[in-house]
């Protein structure tokens, strides 16, 4: 199994945008073959800070989800209403 985190942060004027659009990517996601939880949540510790949080069957589920098309529409508008990079690690888990 795979662990997935991606944080980021919201730009100060784009926070609802970006809870909107992160929100619309659950259920398509958690639809996908070999996710196991797929979710989005708000760091309480630091201000406009958010992140995902994402359980895989595999590698190969993680591809397919990454080639899907609501993830490929998904990413540009995501990289629009963050600042800075988002922070994404992965773990393996047996």
């Amino acid at each position: 199994m795979k662990i997935i985190t991606v944080h980021c942060i919201a730009k100060d004027d784009r926070r609802e945008e970006l809870v909107a659009l992160c929100r619309s990517m659950i259920f398509p996601s958690r639809a996908e073959s070999g996710c196991h939880y797929y979710s989005f949540y708000k760091d309480l510790g630091q201000e406009n800070a958010y992140f995902f949080y994402e359980e895989w069957k595999d590698q190969e589920s993680i591809d397919k989800h990454n080639s899907s098309q609501h993830f490929l529409e998904f990413q540009p508008k995501f990289k629009a209403l963050i600042a800075g990079e988002p922070v994404m690690t992965v773990h393996s888990v047996k």
